[in-house]
């Protein structure tokens, strides 16, 4: 397991658009005990994917859930230019060809509960990878536990 420390700007630390993500956390609670998988998309770039995954995944972090949050924007991917990650080395696209581990690719944060797996290098196929059976294997193994 990498390790990754995020550090989080201003706007994410306001008290109100925290208690919003802990809404939106609440919410799908209540959608139902099986939901372990959350999509977060968008059609064009910049409507702020990458801000509502992260805050809604360290929401539920901070309520005591083991939280993966996983980079599948393999073509581009702004979440390690957006945190400050240490020495992080290995992604997503490592796990998906083969070349690692699913454990080697996940990092753990500096927020209890809180995992990141980053994309990592873009590859030529990534429509294929997400679409293929090793990253379904993947969220699975990720679903049972860490």
């Amino acid at each position: 397991m990498q390790s990754a420390k995020l550090h989080f700007s201003q706007s994410e630390n306001n008290y109100q658009i925290k208690e919003a993500y802990k809404t939106l956390r609440s919410n799908v609670e209540f959608s139902g005990q099986n939901v372990r998988v959350i999509s977060v998309t968008s059609c064009t770039p910049g409507e702020g994917k990458t801000t509502v995954a992260m805050a809604l995944a360290r929401a539920f972090a901070e309520a005591g859930k083991k939280t993966v949050l996983v980079d599948a924007d393999m073509r581009k991917s702004v979440l390690v230019g957006r945190y400050r990650t240490g020495s992080v080395r290995l992604g997503l696209t490592h796990c998906l060809v083969g070349r690692e581990r699913l454990s080697s690719v996940i990092c753990e944060t500096d927020t209890p509960n809180l995992y990141v797996v980053f994309a990592g290098p873009v590859p030529p196929n990534p429509s294929e990878l997400l679409g293929g059976r090793i990253f379904g294997k993947a969220l699975e193994n990720m679903k049972t536990g860490i």
